[in-house]
């Protein structure tokens, strides 16, 4: 009679032997497949901070179109929908003020604001939705933050930690800034939608 373990350990075997099909092995589910392909090296090379940073120029023109009269003082092209990419604090602050004013949304002032949370957040991004709106990514762990980039991965950021930053951006763009809708875009998320309505 045949060991049992050694028996237990075959079928193990021939399981895992199955897992590490390659993946024109596996079953396809009817409508659906995944293809993953790995980055090369070379793909981040030259990347030392977080966000990226953009050409600060074409942003700016950018918003000016987007933002048409209000901005450019004339009548013609705008967008009343759009965002630009993740951006810095740094950068955001500086676009930012290209809308110098519209409604209770004051560019200098809201500029400041951005500044106070330099190195807290991930990014942050701006742009349009009938009236201006900001995006700020909130990250999950310390390595997510804004800056140059570590080695390894960072401590993770609490739900009290969290919930401190969130209650001092309110207090900021809600308290002094004026915006008028505040909060998550969606449930549980890290990202908050601060919006200044026209009027």
């Amino acid at each position: 009679m045949r060991d049992p373990r050694i028996l237990l350990v075959a079928l193990c075997l021939s399981g895992s032997a199955s897992l590490a099909q390659s993946p024109q092995q596996l079953p396809k589910v009817p409508g659906y497949t995944i293809e993953v392909t790995p980055l090369p090296p070379s793909a981040t090379q030259g990347i030392t901070h977080l966000p990226l940073e953009v050409d600060i120029g074409l942003a700016e023109q950018f918003v000016k179109l987007g933002f048409g009269p209000n901005v450019l003082g004339q009548r013609g092209f705008h967008s009343t929908q759009f965002l630009t990419p993740r951006l810095s604090t740094v950068q955001a602050a500086q676009l930012v003020r290209v809308v110098t004013e519209y409604g209770k949304f004051k560019g200098a002032l809201v500029a400041e604001g951005i500044k106070r949370f330099a190195g807290r957040v991930s990014g942050i991004e701006f742009g349009r939705e009938g009236s201006p709106v900001l995006y700020f990514h909130l990250p999950h762990w310390t390595h997510q933050r804004e800056g140059p980039l570590g080695k390894g991965a960072g401590s993770r950021i609490s739900e009290e930690e969290h919930a401190k930053l969130v209650a001092e951006l309110r207090q900021v763009f809600v308290g002094e800034l004026g915006a008028q809708e505040f909060g998550p875009d969606r449930p549980n998320s890290r990202t908050i939608r601060v919006w200044w309505h026209h009027s």
